[in-house]
């Protein structure tokens, strides 16, 4: 037997609302009304539909118009969303689920209201008594009608004959018959018995009253057990008994971070005052919700402080294992070991003008790559929100289903957040949302400005987790890995814009041109590629790797790559990789890698190499810092630099070997 859950979100431990629902059910349906004709008309009196205003206006475009003539007569022309159901207690006094009455709590739908059986809205004023792990709110409302509240009544037996009233399916208030079958305990610790019984009950039907025979209320219902026809309802005397003065809050839950493989259990409890303006309550739940994200997360960060990355097992990433030519986090596997991990499997989507939009997912995370087309102009294409998502939305393809057809979104409009914001790399991102009003929820993202366009990370989201998942993302900022890649001419324009050039970039100084090549600068490494090694132009692509390394004891995101292509088909290349001492925890074959780059032996002694149809050529060398006349110094070598010339061109032996003397001479190491 399941039974309910009043639980937090599980994929990121963060949405601290209750999401249980009803679904429909088989078994015991038939309606069934109470004794008398005047008593069902005093419930139904004082039962209310909990409704909340559709979005007046769509910001979203989409391929081709909604066919709304497809949904039912009802629901096309209500302007109002049905989500539960409430009832009334006292003179303006109502009591609903609380996972009812917090759809408000950061929606776009603005704040819940109650709909009488003659269309009548009355929206929800104040907060009176609330209780996340209890379920419940007590609420007035504006305007409130004049209705005889139910009573209510703390006595029941095993077996009585028992009422569910509610909004069945959003169709308005319907009465079902069952039986009062057990009480069972609240999985959390017992602190009450919920009431379960066998009237059935349908969506909509949570926050309504659970009748004895004589129409008195005895508890509201909750949840279902999944798969059978076992409903709950909390009894009405927890909300009857409660004093009102505070909203209370004390859940138990699974507490995880995506990159880490550790989880803590985590206890959400706060209080505020009350009664409140619901959307006081809104603001002080949202502020509480985000300081229990923050405490926990950095209890969580403290509690693995000697796991975290780059500590724990993280010899082998560090160590140059996986370069990833894609973006990538930086996360934990099942044996607790670090990795830079590209997610799924890519979806790729072309643009027009050789753009192209590259997604991927790491969990609940995208990580995507944005090309931008040739048209996509220099000037404004970093700061035109808009376009940049209207390209991006071509990968993530987004449908909104509409009756029984999937219609896509093409367009959703400039951002309607933006701001900056800067990671502890000194990298500089554009944090953008998109509200997707017809769900109410909205795509968190930060962009992350390369020579040839974006890369970044997204999140689609419910409106009321704005806030957590913000934090979220930020959070994973600082795992997060690309390379920089571009044209010759992107990556002069991006080098000129230092209003988006990560800090690391202040050092580096790149230079080309035609006629004199390439010549690369950093506090690392000098690395120049002369015109007559390989021919460049404005079709040549510079791609830097950048990584994270250990400078020091300090961890540090650099470049621990170079590649200069002749041209996008990538044949004909010159490179240099950053390749630092293995720790033995990095394996055997990384320690042996790093002893033939030392020796220059096997793959790295610097013979010429070519394929089986002499259409490729290349050399493979390493090279290291060289020691000064007067360096007496027995430190060992700390850094080597793997270093590759490669081409398509038909060229004579004594021609590839004077390009590997121009490859050697070319790279100048400054670190040791």
């Amino acid at each position: 037997m399941t039974r309910p859950r009043i639980c937090l979100c599980q994929r990121s431990a963060l949405l601290l609302m209750i999401l249980a629902c009803f679904a429909v059910v088989a078994g015991q349906s038939a309606d069934a009304a109470p004794d008398t004709a005047e008593l069902q008309k005093r419930v139904r009196a004082a039962t209310f539909e909990v409704v909340m205003r559709k979005p007046d206006q769509d910001t979203l475009s989409y391929e081709k118009p909604l066919p709304l003539e497809l949904l039912p007569f009802a629901e096309r022309n209500d302007k109002w969303l049905p989500i539960g159901t409430a009832f009334a207690i006292g003179p303006n006094t109502f009591v609903s689920a609380g996972h009812v009455m917090a759809a408000g709590v950061g929606s776009q739908f603005g704040v819940p209201s109650l709909r009488d059986a003659n269309g009548s809205v009355y929206p929800v004023d104040r907060v009176l008594k609330f209780s996340l792990h209890e379920d419940f709110m007590v609420f007035s409302v504006v305007g409130a009608p004049l209705v005889r509240p139910l009573e209510t009544s703390a006595t029941n037996a095993i077996d009585d004959t028992v009422f569910a009233v509610g909004n069945a399916l959003g169709d308005g208030v319907v009465i079902r018959d069952g039986l009062l079958t057990s009480m069972t305990p609240e999985d959390q610790d017992g602190r009450w018995e919920w009431l379960r019984f066998s009237a059935a009950t349908s969506p909509g039907n949570s926050g309504g009253p659970l009748l004895d025979a004589q129409g008195r209320a005895i508890g509201i219902v909750i949840a279902r057990s999944p798969g059978e026809n076992l409903n709950f309802a909390l009894p009405i005397v927890r909300v009857t008994a409660d004093p009102g003065r505070v909203a209370a809050f004390d859940v138990r839950s699974s507490f995880q971070l995506p990159v880490l493989n550790k989880a803590l259990v985590a206890n959400y409890r706060d209080t505020f005052d009350l009664p409140q303006p619901y959307s006081e309550f809104a603001r002080r739940w949202l502020a509480s919700r985000l300081d229990y994200y923050t405490r926990e997360r950095d209890r969580l960060l403290a509690d693995q402080a000697d796991e975290l990355f780059p500590r724990g097992k993280a010899a082998k990433l560090l160590a140059m294992d996986k370069r990833p030519k894609t973006p990538a986090l930086v996360t934990q596997t099942d044996d607790h070991s670090w990795e830079a991990n590209t997610g799924d499997e890519a979806d790729n989507t072309d643009l027009p003008g050789e753009g192209r939009v590259t997604l991927r997912f790491v969990g609940g995370t995208g990580l995507f790559e944005l090309r931008r087309p040739d048209a996509a102009s220099d000037d404004d294409f970093y700061s035109d929100s808009r376009t940049a998502m209207d390209m991006l939305l071509k990968g993530m393809k987004i449908n909104r289903l509409v009756g029984p057809q999937s219609i896509r979104v093409t367009s959703a409009g400039p951002a309607q957040r933006e701001s900056p914001f800067v990671d502890e790399f000194g990298r500089k991102w554009q944090s953008r949302s998109w509200p997707m009003s017809y769900m109410d929820a909205e795509v968190l993202s930060l962009w992350l400005p390369v020579p040839n366009g974006y890369v970044g990370m997204l999140q689609l989201v419910p409106s009321s987790n704005r806030e957590l998942a913000t934090a979220e993302l930020q959070l994973l900022a600082n795992y997060f890995q690309a390379p920089y890649r571009g044209t010759l001419p992107q990556w002069k324009a991006f080098l000129a814009r230092r209003a988006l050039r990560p800090a690391t970039f202040e050092e580096i100084e790149i230079l080309h041109s035609p006629d004199k090549g390439l010549h690369y600068e950093s506090p690392r490494l000098t690395f120049a590629v002369p015109p007559d090694m390989l021919k460049i132009s404005g079709e040549s692509q510079l791609r830097l790797d950048m990584v994270y390394l250990m400078d020091d004891d300090k961890l540090a995101w650099d470049v621990g790559g170079i590649a200069l292509l002749a041209d996008g088909g990538g044949k004909s290349y010159v490179a240099a990789y950053r390749q630092p001492r293995p720790a033995k925890e990095a394996g055997k074959e990384l320690l042996q890698r790093w002893d033939d780059m030392a020796n220059h032996s096997k793959e790295f002694d610097g013979t010429l190499g070519h394929d089986g149809t002499l259409k490729a050529f290349w050399v493979k060398a390493s090279a290291g810092m060289a020691p000064a006349a007067n360096d007496s110094s027995d430190l060992p070598v700390a850094v080597l630099y793997e270093l590759v010339y490669r081409t398509n061109e038909t060229i004579l032996p004594r021609d590839l070997e004077f390009r590997r003397r121009q490859l050697m001479e070319g790279i100048k190491v400054m670190e040791r």
